[in-house]
Order: C-alpha cells, then structure tokens, then sequence
C-alpha cells in the first residue's frame, strides 16, 4: 500500500463516519500548522499533507478550532505508549498487551498505529456528544492506568489530542509511521463504564430527597453492620425465653 493510500485509509477507518471539523497538523519549526477539513474533505486533502511529523485528531469539533470546549463528537479513547523510554523491544511490548492485558483488565482496540518510536492504541466509538466528557475522561484515566508500566504517557490524554498518521515519517528516526487493524466494532461508552467502572454509577439526586440508586458497596456494607446486632439481639433473645421458663419458686 502506497503511502497516500496508507494515509487515506487510515484517516477513513477513524473518521469515516464523523460529523464536525477534523484537524489535519504538521511538525514545523514554529509549532504546529493546522487546517481543517470536513469528513467527506479529508480523504483527498491528505496528499497536501504526506512527508515527516503528520498528524490528525481523534475526536472532531463544531468549529475550526481544536479546543476542549469546541468538541462536538468523542470518537475514541486512546493510550500513547513511550515503551522506549524502558528499552522494551516493540514485539515484547505487543505479545505482552495480548497475552495480559486485551480482553482482560482493557478491551482489544480498534487500531494500533506504531508511530516510529512507540504505539497508540486507539479505541472507536459510538461517537458521544461533548457532555459526555467527564466519563470519556473517567474511561481514558482507567486505560492510561493500567498501562502506565508500559510507559503510557500521561500528557497524551486529553480529549482535544492529535496522532500520527499512517504512511508518514517520524522525523526523530526517519521510520514510517504505520497502522496495524483489528477489528472494526465500535464500543459504546456506557458499556465500557459498564465493564470497567462499575463504581461509577450514578446517584440520581433530587432536591430534598434520597437518590434512588443506591451502590451496592453501600448495601453490603449495611448488611455487614446489622449482622452482629442482630446476633446480639437473638442471642438475648433466646437467653429472656429459658429464663421465662423457670418456674418461681
């Protein structure tokens, strides 16, 4: 696969189904340069953008500005993995993640870009409108958790975050940045919340009333807490019983 349409495919696997502004960036000297390209644009936009340092973002925005505050779809969570940093050998870091970790403490990810120095292992979506941010972030903390010993790099967790694209050139070390395709299941946010932050369920409050939820930390906690009471009160119980039968002499 050539590299415009290793580039073009990548940007499609991620994106082809997102609403709003992608970011398309590049590396300079001066900082980053950034455009913005629709979903349907990007595609044919991409051979303006081939060469070294390339690099596209995983969420979109309502405007184009990549900013927290200007998202407007969530379309994948994401761990950077430095491993480098610990000269651990790519193919090890790799056999580690399947045998110890997919489907186990984190689910199997969508793509796994090898960026030239280390990988990103990307998640897909059902996209998720901007107010579902802070379990987004719950969700990326918990992932970038689990993998902080293989390097995970905390500084690359933001919602507003952009990786490199497949088909292009790490400049550091002049190794072309490819893309390695799992599967194409999209997760579901909640469900994920489901299977990995059970403890974040939700109080729904109302004012001057008890929430209706109640966790079931709380509910075995009681549980514990009335048991010896109750003993103790059987117990005595019992004891008031036989002395009841005595007959007074």
């Amino acid at each position: 696969m050539g590299n415009l349409k290793e580039a073009q495919y990548h940007a499609w696997f991620h994106h082809h189904d997102s609403d709003g502004w992608i970011t398309v960036a590049k590396k300079s000297l001066g900082g980053f340069q950034q455009r913005y390209y629709k979903p349907q644009e990007l595609a044919k936009s991409l051979s303006d953008w081939l060469g070294e340092d390339v690099y596209f973002s995983q969420n979109t925005f309502y405007k184009p500005q990549r900013q927290i505050q200007n998202l407007r779809q969530l379309k994948s969570l994401y761990v950077d993995l430095d491993f480098y940093l610990f000269n651990y050998d790519p193919s090890w870091i790799i056999g580690k993640l399947e045998y110890d970790f997919f489907g186990q403490s984190i689910p199997e990810p969508n793509i796994i870009i090898f960026s030239g120095q280390g990988v990103v292992l990307i998640w897909l979506l059902e996209p998720v409108p901007y107010r579902a941010l802070p379990l987004w972030q719950a969700l990326q903390d918990y992932f970038l958790n689990q993998l902080k010993d293989l390097g995970g790099d905390s500084k690359a967790s933001d919602a507003a975050r952009v990786f490199r694209l497949a088909g292009t050139v790490n400049s550091k070390n002049g190794a072309e940045v490819h893309a390695e395709y799992r599967h194409d299941y999209r997760y579901e946010l909640r469900q994920l919340q489901r299977d990995y932050l059970p403890e974040l369920e939700e109080k729904k409050k109302t004012k001057g009333r008890k929430g209706k939820v109640v966790r079931v930390h709380a509910v075995r906690s009681l549980h514990h807490g009335v048991q010896p009471t109750f003993r103790k009160f059987c117990t005595l119980s019992k004891i008031r019983y036989r002395n009841s039968q005595i007959p007074v002499r």
